[in-house]
């Protein structure tokens, strides 16, 4: 979490993916860092969309992020959407640029290939 946030600091991410199905459990101090550290420091000026994407078998943390963001919402000044695959959250941040598109998807592809394989 710490490299995402480095990356946003540096003003050059406006889209971002964030894939939590192999995030463990947040417990309470986890929470409240994030809440409170963590999601001021990457509320940046340019970022404009963030995709989160859940996983349907852990309820426990879907309700932890939907906290932590009402917690945070002061800092929130960009769209978040909600998926269950990373597909659809790469087309919701990019879809209008199908170059784009192709490009994210073989990356992700590269970086997670058995997130992408068809169900």
């Amino acid at each position: 979490m710490l490299t995402i946030a480095q990356l946003l600091e540096q003003g050059a991410v406006e889209l971002v993916l964030l894939d939590m199905n192999k995030l463990p459990s947040l417990g309470l101090e986890e929470q409240f860092w994030v809440a409170t550290s963590w999601l001021p420091t990457v509320s940046v000026p340019v970022l404009q969309r963030v995709a989160l994407v859940l996983p349907q078998t852990n309820m426990y943390n879907q309700m932890v992020v939907e906290s932590v963001l009402r917690t945070g919402q002061p800092f929130i000044h960009y769209d978040i959407q909600f998926f269950t695959d990373a597909a659809g959250a790469m087309d919701w941040l990019v879809g209008q640029v199908p170059a784009q598109l192709a490009a994210l998807e073989t990356e992700w592809h590269h970086y997670n290939p058995v997130l992408m394989q068809p169900a």
